[in-house]
């Protein structure tokens, strides 16, 4: 059977998809504005468990310093082990910087690595010339919530003394 010829004529416009372009552009656009994130890696562990917090505050990218209740590792390269010594106040056993790797409250490799990242990144701000890769000095911290203070006192002065003197340190959010 032959086809019969439209009595339209021959204008075949095709399908226009030019304002559904734009329309998608425009909400693409607007997702791409109205999402950001902030990626920081935790690392689960049971040696490590991040205290929770209220805070709202967005996390930067800094140099990442996590201390659990095995090891201290910077920007994901292990540094030192801790160790677990007798309090002789409590009896209890806790996490301690072996003695053999301190100089005072200085914890020696830690020192060494965070010297090392401060002196890159320094390098780095000179030789793009962009102030967003300026040295900043920051440094975000993910420490155990079951580590004496003592601990954490030692990995913020020795940050302090290789130049980092900013601390964030990394929680997770609980309610009010």
């Amino acid at each position: 059977m032959p086809k019969k010829k439209s009595r339209r004529g021959d204008n075949d416009a095709g399908l226009t998809i030019t304002s559904m372009m734009d329309m998608m552009t425009i909400i693409l656009v607007f997702l791409l504005k109205s999402y950001s994130t902030e990626d920081i890696s935790v690392a689960a562990s049971d040696d490590l468990q991040i205290p929770v917090s209220t805070s709202v505050k967005p996390p930067k990218l800094a140099v990442n310093v996590v201390v659990s209740r095995k090891d201290i590792v910077v920007d994901g390269a292990w540094v030192l082990d801790l160790e677990q010594v007798i309090d002789e106040e409590t009896g209890d056993e806790q996490t301690a910087v072996p003695e053999d790797k301190k100089r005072g409250q200085l914890v020696s490799d830690l020192y060494d690595a965070l010297l090392e990242k401060a002196e890159n990144a320094k390098d780095l701000g000179v030789r793009t010339g962009n102030a967003d890769f300026e040295f900043k000095g920051e440094v975000l911290l993910q420490c155990d919530r079951r580590l004496p203070f003592s601990v954490i006192r030692e990995v913020m002065f020795t940050a302090g003394q290789a130049q980092f003197g900013n601390f964030r340190f990394v929680v997770i959010k609980g309610s009010d």
